[in-house]
């Protein structure tokens, strides 16, 4: 008997110190509370932005050529306390973007961590891009790439925070379902001869979109590159 009333003092006392340790931002009664929700993910085709610079002199002959942009939106949880944040939160960007003729695949890719994600239940926005140079290499001119042709690609971003999957988000092509997309990259990933682009895609702090609309996306710590 006191070997039982050891054993209940033991777990009760776990449990206990389990529900302290547990934020109230992650857990509401006994269920958790998603941190990252309702979040989508949208291509579209751009053009190389011109910047303007009184001292230097700009380079002639040059055709603005197109990069595809990923950007994403999502909600966050709410949190109890004020101004409580995610921080260092990764977004790992997928796209499997298929050659011109359709017939092959290659599966893009890139991770970026961002600073921090305001826990207010609010809307938030990352972007992310595929350059151009990724786009000729696997898929054709860059010039031919249309926003049509995108809105039949398949793309994903998953979130991690501390390496625990926290939240995805998918494009979804017109008549398709988000288990479809889902099951296609899961697909993919047992595929040792798709072709890879790991650093494929890459956040906005590496391209001409690093200060433009600054404050309306998530600011970028970094683009980690895989080796």
């Amino acid at each position: 008997m006191k070997k039982l009333c050891s054993i209940a003092l033991f777990l009760s006392s776990f449990f206990l110190a389990v529900s302290i340790l547990i934020p109230e931002t992650y857990a509401q009664g006994n269920r958790p509370v998603s941190l990252i929700k309702d979040a989508s993910v949208d291509l579209d085709v751009v053009n190389t932005p011109i910047w303007k610079v009184i001292n230097v002199m700009e380079k002639g002959g040059i055709t603005n050529r197109n990069w595809i942009q990923i950007e994403v939106n999502f909600t966050t949880a709410v949190s109890n306390k004020t101004g409580e944040t995610l921080d260092d939160v990764s977004a790992e960007y997928e796209i499997l973007l298929p050659s011109e003729d359709g017939k092959n695949y290659v599966l893009l890719s890139g991770k970026v961590t961002y600073w921090a994600f305001s826990l207010d239940g609010s809307k938030h926005r990352l972007l992310a891009f595929v350059p151009p140079r990724i786009i000729e290499k696997w898929w054709g001119p860059s010039n031919k790439l249309n926003k049509t042709e995108l809105k039949k690609i398949d793309a994903r971003v998953l979130f991690k925070y501390n390496d625990a999957d926290i939240g995805i988000g998918y494009q979804v092509p017109k008549q398709g379902t988000a288990a479809a997309v889902a099951e296609k990259f899961a697909k993919a990933k047992t595929m040792p001869n798709l072709p890879r682009e790991k650093n494929g895609i890459q956040g906005q702090d590496k391209t001409p979109w690093a200060f433009l609309n600054y404050d309306y996306y998530e600011t970028v710590k970094q683009t980690e590159f895989a080796k």
